[in-house]
């Protein structure tokens, strides 16, 4: 059960990347963000990789272009999917309540367990599904817990503070819009709203729509982990090759993403960003245990998407500790149906 570690270990770092990633977005824009961390991210995949070839039994020629031309396309499918799913995620998230896209991004357990089951013909037992049911609803209840709203003029000040520093960044200050939600706190409906409004003006989509682009986000990130499982099945491909070729596909679409939008980065403040930094690690080390964890023959994907809500006990501790939130014995207890979900998965 040597997988099961891994991926618990990925829950564990990807909660510790949300509190990385909440902190990042206070010096650089969304976008920023994303394109820093993915580079860095990528030089370091490509840095380990050197270090595989050189201490493998693999030649360059054979680890770098071994695969088939069906699996680089695979590869970039994959990578593409993660794409349009951050992205999508991102506007989702500064258009609508943190809570309510909480509860939305819950159905990718329920969409890669659906995938789970109709592509790669895994069928869950009866704890397994119990425990399905339970880290659904520990998570749901989790979202009954409002924090208490901070100052309303104190939180207007930060967010105008961030929206003009966001413009400066460039952008025309689009993902100073982003920033200044952002800096505001993410459990504070009712102000994120409010000052979302001020800034965005009355925008040009109907909630439903945002709300539909989280579904879409939720629903790619379930397809990207299904094609983990069948990229990795049977050992086809070395975890290593997976994860660079998944790097530079992504890094690719945001290099063409950022010069066909014409958004301008502000590099030396990102570079400056010591969480972006942080955040790539993070993201490195997790990508590596969760393909690893999917190379496992007896490995399923159901009880995997189950285990990486592993996230959420993190996430809460964080929030407790970094961010001083209230409320965390409520959360904790949320965390233990959660727990209890997790443990009944792997029985």
């Amino acid at each position: 059960m040597a997988w099961v570690l891994l991926v618990l270990l990925y829950g564990s770092l990807k909660g510790a990347r949300e509190i990385f990633k909440k902190k990042a977005m206070v010096k650089s824009t969304v976008i920023e963000v994303l394109v820093m961390y993915t580079a860095i991210s990528f030089v370091i995949v490509a840095a380990t990789t050197a270090g595989e070839i050189a201490f493998g039994d693999t030649g360059v020629r054979a680890y770098l272009f071994g695969l088939t031309a069906a699996q680089y396309a695979a590869i970039a499918v994959k990578s593409f999917v993660i794409f349009v799913a951050w992205i999508c995620g991102f506007r989702a998230l500064r258009k609508m309540p943190v809570s309510v896209y909480g509860i939305l991004d819950m159905a990718r357990v329920v969409f890669s367990a659906l995938l789970g089951i109709l592509i790669l013909g895994e069928r869950p037992s009866l704890f397994q599904a119990a425990g399905i049911v339970l880290v659904c609803l520990g998570l749901f209840l989790l979202r009954f817990v409002k924090e208490d709203a901070p100052d309303a003029s104190a939180s207007a000040n930060r967010a105008g503070d961030a929206a003009r520093a966001g413009s400066e960044a460039g952008d025309e200050g689009k993902e100073g819009k982003e920033l200044a939600v952002s800096a505001v706190g993410g459990d504070c409906d009712k102000d994120v709203t409010a000052v979302s409004a001020a800034v965005e003006g009355t925008g040009r989509h109907k909630p439903g729509f945002y709300v539909f682009l989280a579904m879409v986000s939720c629903f790619l990130n379930a397809v990207s982990g299904n094609m983990d499982k069948i990229l990795m099945k049977n050992d086809r491909m070395q975890s290593g090759q997976l994860q660079l070729w998944y790097m530079f596909f992504l890094v690719a679409f945001y290099v063409l993403y950022v010069l066909v939008r014409r958004i301008r980065l502000n590099v030396r403040g990102m570079l400056k960003n010591p969480w972006i930094w942080g955040l790539s690690i993070l993201f490195v080390i997790a990508d590596r245990a969760l393909f690893i964890a999917n190379g496992y023959a007896d490995s399923r994907v159901i009880v995997m998407t189950v285990l990486k809500q592993s996230c959420t006990i993190i996430t809460i501790l964080g929030g407790w500790l970094v961010f001083r939130e209230k409320k965390i014995g409520r959360k904790l207890l949320c965390a233990a149906v959660v727990i209890t979900g997790i443990v009944l998965s792997v029985c």
